[in-house]
């Protein structure tokens, strides 16, 4: 049961992301699993991706998702790739692991 006011985020970057139906999704599987944890769709365009980055870096989200135009532009502002990412030269899936993106 989630303590405090504190709620854990994570969210999506994308242009546009009004039509982006993933955050009924996801906000529905955290309350199933008794997570208190908030999903964002975030209209971000492509020069904006380094400040959302270190926005969601400085603000402790736990991830994040990406849709195009950022999947390849993102890796250069990441602490490193798993192996899918790494062998298909883009991202969809970001995960902070401690202070690590």
């Amino acid at each position: 049961m989630p303590s405090g006011f504190k709620s854990e985020l994570t969210g999506c970057f994308s242009t546009p992301c009004a039509d982006n139906p993933t955050v009924v999704m996801i906000e529905a599987a955290c309350r199933h699993a008794g997570l208190d944890w908030r999903y964002i769709n975030a209209e971000v365009q492509p020069e904006g991706l380094a400040g959302a980055v270190a926005g969601a870096r400085a603000m402790g989200w736990r991830g994040f998702n990406l849709s195009m135009p950022h999947k390849v532009a993102v890796i250069q502002h990441l602490d490193g790739l798993g192996e899918s990412a790494r062998l298909i030269g883009a991202v969809n899936c970001v995960v902070r692991r401690g202070d690590k993106l």
